[in-house]
């Protein structure tokens, strides 16, 4: 037990930081994370985060709206046992390669930009712009969102047969 509070703290921080969400929205994230498909209740939430109900309720709400989290019933249960969207982990591969792609059109044109300034100078001037790191850069983006593509795929291809 003390190992999973730690482990919710931890990733609740990242989380935090990542998302920008508020501390407790990040712990109840983590927590779901750690629950899995089972779910877990309004009143173990309470419980674990050691939380007031007003709280877990509005955070609750907040990542529901937000779509990062939903929550099934049982037949002749009245609880609601909340679990992570199964799909949040290819949305967030969505928008990451969303952005990737926004990165590599500025440097794209960075480059064209500086290239253009390089035309004007002198071949031995010191103030030449130096391109090797946007090229570089640009081949990273490239292999990564690659590689993200191909884990993407595996899990839509998985999700679908869920």
């Amino acid at each position: 037990m003390i190992k999973r509070k730690k482990l919710i703290e931890k990733l609740g921080v990242h989380i935090e930081g990542k998302e920008q969400i508020a501390p407790l929205a990040a712990r109840i994230l983590a927590t779901l994370i750690l629950t899995g498909k089972q779910g877990i209740t309004f009143d173990a939430l309470i419980r674990e985060l050691a939380a007031s109900k007003s709280t877990i309720s509005t955070h609750l709400t907040t990542l529901q709206a937000a779509n990062r989290i939903t929550y099934y019933t049982k037949s002749g249960d009245r609880k609601k046992y909340f679990i992570i969207i199964p799909d949040v982990m290819i949305q967030s591969m969505t928008e990451m390669l969303k952005n990737w792609k926004c990165e590599r059109d500025l440097h794209f044109e960075i480059i064209e930009y500086k290239q253009d300034i390089n035309k004007t100078l002198p071949n031995d001037s010191d103030e030449i712009f130096d391109l090797e790191f946007h090229t570089d850069y640009l081949q990273f983006l490239d292999q990564a969102s690659a590689s993200i593509e191909k884990l993407k795929k595996k899990l839509t291809e998985k999700h679908k047969n869920d």
